[in-house]
């Protein structure tokens, strides 16, 4: 009783610190990049899924706290064994269009039909993989579905039974899985998981999911979309129908796109007319001197674990002019892309990011701190991983280590027939911020220590809108700042962007022997499912082989600094994986803005709620 009472006060005392909240309030703000689509079922796009999170539920969620919590499913259960997981659907939850008309009641069958559409592989879903690497017989089922490359012989078709996915009734929705996954759980809150309406899919064929407009979808989340046109608006509206609609206070959420919004925000949010806005360092730095306008923006909350990293890209696909077949015998020469690792100075690149404190957003390995930890002991400082976290933020710049590495990669790349300089492509969007600023800065840092006869950074701006299909998906690039975030609670996921067939930087290009052992190091994570301390160092060993031959040089979170927006950071739904995150359900839209120190007030009174909710949970 004590416990309670003590979070009790706590709660009462968050209430007393922070801004009020409006009632029926509606949310405005401006967007710069359109999404290409509105189909959940393939894509794995932040942009895109960040719209799916409010408008289609999940089996489970994640409250406030990162505790898991019942969603569509009221309950569930997994077999001694750790292969059978039973969820029990929870009756009544309907499927409604952009009107709030329903359609259909949301059953198990729908959780089928969403997977068998996404392991057809004619369906090209970037979520796939997430499937067929867990479920028992999904990825000879997709093998089956697939095109052969040419003079390939066709894989085995299978049947749908043999797949572990099974409606046991209209409310039991049963997994089967090749083997123990303790963190199957947490995967169920990803797009791959999410259910479709078999008849409405069917109805729709290939026009299921278009960007076209708010017809092409069905809701039974939080919201529905309510009006979707392209490069002109979005409107949420909270969805009545909705199982937990008491727990969605923000009636209506207006989006709308301007080419010109990370410029256009600041000011229209000064003035009222939206509610959230990009703020810039240099703006954070002017406004934090005006002490009207330092009560306008509060310190970014980094909730999420969206790990940005330089890739270097093993299959590019860039027009002549870049010399493409020059950059291949460059990113497979080691000394060459170590030269680049140990030249780039991190610090001084995220101080476009955080000016304040970069160092306290950059870290040394792909998967960030405090994102999974055995008994305490954090997951990058495991294994192979130790070494290169105690090395600290500048530990990868070293000036000498570069320019050693460079003589040698001259001699070796002179002797392969490479020419010299080395044309390096680096696009940006342009939407960012401080993206263009960030890579003059590397331009100038790589060039001006490694010397302009030695490589040739050519900055060259991506499309505004379909920034990732042109330029990454494609290998329209040599060298780019990537991101990657967690689908589920386990190291495994931040391997996935580098897995074979997936379209980061195509490590399996690679020449040498160096790509192979980095797969085989994975597939011998994978295999311990018994033993978490156990399988986290083994994956911890396979990612730092990656780091340390330099296939990619990691970097950090993606921002620091200040933000602008009209509501609480710790009211929305946590977790550091799946789509939680992206999530307004629960919050509240404030009638003035946190400022900093009731930032800081409401963090320490979130930290200490989260800890008296896991002792009490002791």
């Amino acid at each position: 009783m004590k416990r309670i009472l003590s979070l009790v006060l706590l709660c009462a005392l968050v209430l007393s610190v922070l801004p009020a909240a409006a009632e029926d309030a509606t949310y405005k703000t401006l967007y710069s990049s359109e999404v290409t689509t509105l189909n959940y079922l393939i894509t794995t796009t932040t942009s895109e899924f960040a719209v799916a999170a409010n408008v289609i539920d999940t089996l489970v969620e994640y409250d406030r706290y990162g505790q898991v919590q019942p969603s569509l499913a009221e309950s569930w259960e997994r077999s001694e064994d750790g292969l059978t997981w039973t969820f029990h659907i929870r009756p009544g939850q309907k499927w409604v269009n952009g009107a709030g008309e329903e359609y259909a009641e949301v059953t198990a069958n729908d959780f089928v039909a969403s997977a068998k559409y996404i392991l057809d592989a004619q369906n090209a879903s970037s979520s796939a993989n997430i499937l067929y690497s867990v479920i028992a017989g999904a990825e000879a089922y997709y093998a089956g579905t697939a095109t052969p490359e040419e003079g390939a012989t066709p894989a085995p078709k299978t049947e749908w039974d043999t797949v572990g996915i099974k409606a046991l009734d209209d409310y039991t929705v049963e997994y089967t899985l090749n083997s123990p996954v303790p963190y199957f759980l947490s995967m169920t809150t990803y797009v791959c998981f999410m259910p479709v309406n078999e008849q409405f899919l069917l109805e729709k064929g290939a026009g299921f999911g278009l960007a076209t407009g708010n017809d092409t979808l069905l809701f039974n989340g939080a919201y529905v979309i309510s009006e979707f046109k392209p490069q002109e608006r979005r409107v949420y509206t909270k969805n009545d129908a909705n199982w937990d609609a008491d727990s969605v206070f923000i009636q209506t959420i207006e989006q709308i796109y301007n080419k010109e919004a990370v410029t256009l925000s600041p000011e229209l949010y000064m003035r009222g007319e939206i509610d959230a806005a990009t703020i810039d360092s240099a703006i954070a730095k002017d406004w934090l001197a005006d002490p009207e306008k330092a009560d306008l923006i509060r310190p970014v909350r980094q909730s999420g674990f969206y790990s940005y990293f330089y890739a270097f890209n093993f299959k590019p696909e860039f027009d002549a002019a870049f010399e493409p077949d020059n950059w291949k015998i460059a990113v497979n020469n080691e000394n060459f892309r170590f030269s680049i690792a140990h030249a780039l100075d991190r610090v001084k690149a995220m101080l476009v990011n955080e000016p304040d404190n970069p160092e306290s957003i950059i870290f040394n390995t792909i998967t960030p701190p405090n994102f999974v930890d055995i008994e305490g002991v954090d997951y990058v400082n495991m294994g192979g991983l130790k070494a290169l976290t105690d090395a600290g933020a500048t530990g990868w710049f070293d000036e000498a280590k570069a320019a050693e590495y460079r003589d040698k990669a001259k001699e070796e790349l002179t002797a392969a027939g490479a020419t010299l300089p080395v044309k390096i492509l680096m696009s940006y969007l342009p939407t960012s911020t401080t993206w263009a600023e960030e890579c003059q800065i590397v331009e100038q840092q790589l060039e001006g220590l490694l010397g302009a006869d030695y490589i040739d950074i050519i900055i060259e701006a991506g499309p505004a809108s379909g920034f990732l299909s042109a330029v990454r998906r494609s290998g329209n690039y040599a060298l780019l700042k990537c991101n990657w975030g967690p689908d589920y609670a386990d190291p495994e996921t931040y391997t996935d962007p580098f897995a074979v067939d997936s379209n980061y930087n195509f490590p399996e290009y690679a020449t040498g022997e160096y790509d192979e052992e980095y797969y085989k190091l994975v597939a011998q994570a994978k295999a311990i499912t018994d033993d978490l301390t156990a399988r986290y160092e083994a994956f911890a060993d396979a990612e730092a082989f990656f780091i340390n031959h330099a296939f990619v040089v990691p970097f950090g979170y993606g921002s620091g600094g200040y933000t602008a927006a009209r509501l609480n950071p710790f009211e929305s739904q946590y977790a550091p994986f799946g789509l939680s995150n992206e999530r307004y359900k629960g919050q509240k839209v404030l009638d003035t803005p946190m400022n900093t120190d009731q930032y800081f007030e409401a963090y320490d009174e979130w930290l200490a709620q989260r800890a008296a909710l896991a002792d009490a949970a002791k």
